[in-house]
């Protein structure tokens, strides 16, 4: 048998085609392991010999046209019917006798017959199966070398692409593979391996990354009763003076302020950064032009003023961007 032909076909001894022998399929490839084809051996049946006495003249079937018993006029001997009977056992027997005898004539008798069965015997060690073998890792390459790569391992190669045909393989790079590097795969396994054209992913690269999108604030109707008012309460306090955010988070749940829960103003200001309604940059400027406004400051006794915790709260960031925009 060819490769062709066992496709599929399960393990077991099939006949080599040379020599009279057979050879060992393991269900996926043939093996060294051979034998000689198994000949089961033909019955013999005795043939007998008619004896003289017994007459071989067949007797014809009475007539159907009446049954035996309303044709008084006929009498059959028991000896008659005994020797029809004897008669047909006899040529039963001489059929048989011959048919072994030509059976015979045509196969050799084995008289010790190998067992065959689709097991291997005991004292042939097993075939081995495909090997294991480890996925390469690829991604970077580009689809020649990766192809390469992949099928020194003994695998298969199939290329996939979002858009585009694979043609000329050193134009594409590999941004990975299924199964992924470093998995287990057999000898003959396929690997698919996803690549994308080298000029585009060079021109994403080339591109300034995308600031992230601020997350969507939530709708009034999805407020409860105390973030929408702490929300209206920020927005006041902002429309009327500077503050940082730190100063804003105490004016709103200080018992002295608003009384807030700490829970409802922190959702407040995160709602009015989420929505760019407030601006801690410019707050900080604005802050420090109503200090100048009301008195004079040193740099550092302005800078002071601006992040000190007893003072206004903004960040050191803020408050040098604030004195740069003011002079200092």
């Amino acid at each position: 048998m060819s490769d062709s032909t066992t496709s599929g076909a399960p393990a077991g001894w099939y006949p080599a085609g040379v020599g009279g022998q057979e050879r060992y399929w393991d269900g996926a490839m043939w093996t060294d392991h051979v034998r000689p084809t198994a000949t089961v051996a033909s019955p013999v049946v005795e043939a007998h010999t008619v004896p003289s006495d017994v007459s071989t003249e067949v007797v014809p079937a009475p007539s159907a046209s009446k049954p035996w018993y309303r044709r008084k006029a006929i009498i059959i001997p028991a000896a008659v019917v005994g020797g029809v009977l004897v008669l047909s056992t006899v040529i039963t027997a001489v059929g048989v006798g011959r048919a072994a005898q030509t059976i015979a004539e045509r196969e050799p008798v084995v008289t010790e017959v190998e067992e065959a069965e689709d097991d291997e015997p005991a004292e042939v060690d097993p075939a081995p199966s495909a090997a294991d073998v480890t996925v390469p890792a690829t991604e970077g390459m580009t689809a020649k070398e990766a192809q390469a790569v992949l099928e020194n391992a003994g695998l298969e190669v199939e290329f996939s692409a979002d858009k585009g045909f694979v043609i000329d393989r050193d134009n594409w790079t590999v941004l990975g593979t299924v199964p992924a590097a470093g998995a287990a795969a057999k000898v003959g396994d396929a690997v698919v391996v996803n690549v994308k054209k080298t000029a585009e992913i060079e021109q994403e690269a080339a591109q300034p990354p995308a600031e992230p999108a601020a997350p969507a604030a939530p709708p009034a109707s999805a407020m409860s009763l105390g973030q929408q008012n702490a929300v209206e309460s920020a927005k006041s306090y902002l429309r009327f003076t500077a503050f940082s955010r730190m100063g804003l988070t105490q004016q709103l749940t200080s018992e002295y302020g608003e009384g807030f829960e700490p829970g409802d103003a922190e959702f407040a200001i995160a709602y009015l950064e989420q929505n760019g309604l407030v601006d801690w940059n410019a707050e900080a400027v604005e802050s420090a032009k109503s200090y100048l406004n009301l008195s004079s400051f040193s740099r550092d006794g302005l800078y002071e003023q601006l992040t000190s915790e007893y003072g206004e709260g903004f960040t050191p960031d803020q408050a040098n961007y604030a004195l740069g925009q003011v002079g200092y």
